[in-house]
């Protein structure tokens, strides 16, 4: 895939089209399988079919971050931003028409705090830590914390418990229009998995989505998505080195540098905005104290 030059950081995106991994090419897909079973998934989340037009610098920040996926530590920053979200959300009276769609909300509350963890530490790798005020790997934060950083704790493997995603291919027309309305909501495109999903295989719970979205304010939704990000940033910064940019910019030429950095940080704020929506659903689904944690919780470190 090449990215022209001249082309405005704003419209990379929309330019991409996703590679499956039925589809990857031969030097994509261990790096796809690595993601996979990091992340116990059975297919590959929707930022990453398209960070593998690049796929250098996918391979690169995936073989450096992909030790941390798999550890207590991250398990429980992820369900810190459970926690996080719900809490900004509060009590949302109980919805039935969400029932139909259980499986996919597990999976999507289950995987969304994890990506946006993921691509914070990317775009964190991407722009560098020289002038921000983050300590090194290891240093006691202020608030105690009770997780200590190990890498790779927990084996590869895919969880059986999480769903696999239905063909996103074919949408009707109601459904279409339902993710047009939620990108006007979100103000950003509506392509991510769970969104997605719903239009395909659940409509009406969709229809439910939008108007539980619309029950609060789009002001105090942004502002959850800015502190849950910048809570994202706070945590990976425990998972990566200090110093100048953590993910080398040798690799990939400085034009295309440049592309790959405007995608990570829209794919991070879709991926927040999916987050938010399927925190939502959690909520109005299971209750508040559902939505605090994770669905599919990991318990017990293997040992390496």
């Amino acid at each position: 895939m090449r990215v022209a030059s001249e082309r405005s950081d704003d419209d990379v995106l929309e330019q991409l089209s996703e590679i499956w991994p039925k589809a990857a090419p031969a030097r994509v897909q261990p790096v796809f399988e690595d993601l996979r079973t990091a992340l116990r998934v059975p297919d590959i989340p929707f930022p990453f079919r398209l960070l593998a037009h690049w796929p250098p610098y996918l391979a690169f920040a995936v073989r450096q971050f992909s030790p941390f996926i798999r550890s207590l530590a991250f398990e429980a920053a992820a369900d810190a931003l459970r926690a996080r979200a719900a809490t900004s959300i509060g009590s949302l009276p109980r919805s039935e028409r969400l029932a139909a769609a259980r499986a996919l909300i597990l999976r999507e509350h289950e995987l969304a705090p994890k990506i946006v963890l993921i691509l914070t530490a990317f775009a964190v790798g991407l722009r560098g830590r020289a002038s921000e005020s983050a300590p090194p790997l290891g240093t006691t934060p202020s608030a105690q914390e009770p997780i200590a950083v190990r890498p790779a704790e927990l084996p590869r493997t895919v969880d059986e418990r999480i769903a696999p995603l239905p063909d996103l291919s074919t949408p009707s027309e109601r459904g279409r229009v339902l993710l047009t309305d939620l990108a006007a909501l979100r103000g950003s495109p509506a392509l991510d998995d769970f969104s997605r999903a719903l239009a395909v295989s659940e409509p009406d719970a969709f229809a439910e989505l939008l108007a539980l979205r619309r029950s609060i304010e789009a002001d105090r939704l942004a502002q959850v998505r800015s502190e849950l990000l910048a809570q994202a940033e706070r945590a990976v910064r425990r998972f990566t080195l200090p110093g100048a940019r953590v993910l080398p910019d040798f690799m990939v030429p400085e034009p295309a540098l440049a592309a790959i950095d405007a995608v990570v940080d829209r794919l991070r704020t879709i991926t927040a905005e999916a987050f938010l929506d399927v925190t939502l659903a959690r909520v109005a689904l299971d209750g508040f104290d559902a939505a605090s944690s994770a669905p599919y919780p990991v318990h017990v470190a293997v040992d390496q």
